[in-house]
């Protein structure tokens, strides 16, 4: 086995017979490569294969690749590599099969990973899953910018720790599982696109799209819904085409032609709020229809044979 400099040895260096490179050291083969873009990719493995002329190494059994603040580790991996300005420098990191990736504060794993060397950004696909300060993350598809906070996730479910609800006695740690196609975040927000549904506690909210707030520890203390609006808590529902979800006070706000329902009357105004697990409704600018018992005629017909066909 053998450790180099891969830059110098595809510039200088003949490829040696297997038999005289297990020769030369017991140690895990290596290579440093080089980026376009500045900067060196360290990969170490238990075995290595070099083939000039698809211009990869191949890497498999125990590997694992350093750049910048990613440790990137997985089965195998086929390193693409190009020529440029006379160097060999290192393009794509292709990583099949128990892939596990830490970067900062961000952990994420999966069956396969694609390494965009000069773009610094890795996408893992295959059940990915994945962690930050602020929440745990699952999806088709996940893109991780490398030294960045920011996180994208196609097909996601994300659970976000919640801050602490007001008011002595209430219970605590209830966590927000949000799902959407898409989502995308920093360190303070994320922005959830497609298909929005959030559950929280009693809740039930959907919307187009949600932006979710978190505080200084990583805890999410609200969230805007924005288009097609539809709230479910127990036996109310809300409409519209906004809605604000307080955690710490458990208000839900909605506006944009609000609407609103229980099992006794019909709501409308220009704003609703429902505590969750509530059972009342708060409203401005309301017109409210009671809903009516049956009569008792109408009844009787009911239950008759026909249903409500008139005699």
């Amino acid at each position: 086995m053998i450790e180099f400099l891969a830059t110098a040895f595809f510039a200088t260096q003949p490829v040696q017979p297997a038999a005289a490179a297990s020769a030369v050291a017991p140690r895990a083969p290596s290579a440093v490569v080089a980026s376009p873009k500045g900067g060196e990719t360290e990969i170490t493995s238990k075995r290595m294969t070099i083939l000039r002329d698809q211009s990869t190494l191949r890497f498999k059994e125990d590997v694992r690749a350093k750049r910048e603040s990613m440790d990137l580790r997985c089965d195998e991996l086929t390193a693409h590599y190009a020529q440029f300005n006379g160097k060999y420098t290192a393009t794509r990191g292709e990583c099949v099969g128990n892939v596990r990736a830490v970067d900062g504060e961000r952990t994420a794993q999966g069956e396969r990973a694609d390494f965009d060397v000069p773009n610094r950004l890795l996408v893992v696909t295959g059940n990915p899953e994945a962690r930050d300060s602020s929440a745990d993350l699952k999806g088709s598809e996940l893109r991780l910018m490398l030294g960045s906070q920011n996180f994208e996730v196609k097909d996601a479910t994300v659970t976000l720790r919640s801050a602490p609800l007001e008011g002595k006695g209430a219970e605590q740690n209830i966590p927000v599982v949000i799902t959407s196609k898409r989502v995308a975040g920093t360190r303070a927000q994320a922005s959830f696109m497609g298909d929005v549904v959030v559950k929280h506690r009693t809740l039930d909210l959907r919307c187009d799209k949600l932006t979710a707030y978190y505080n200084g520890t990583g805890e999410v203390t609200r969230a805007d819904c924005a288009g097609n609006v539809r709230a479910v808590d127990g036996d109310r529902r809300a409409k519209g085409e906004r809605a604000r979800l307080n955690v710490p006070s458990r208000m839900l706000v909605v506006t944009g032609n609000p609407e609103a329902e229980d099992p006794m009357i019909h709501f409308r105004g220009t704003q609703v709020r429902m505590a969750l697990g509530g059972k009342s409704f708060e409203g401005d600018d309301a017109t409210v229809v009671f809903k009516t018992a049956p009569l008792k005629e109408q009844q009787q017909r009911k239950d008759k044979p026909g249903g409500t066909k008139q005699p």
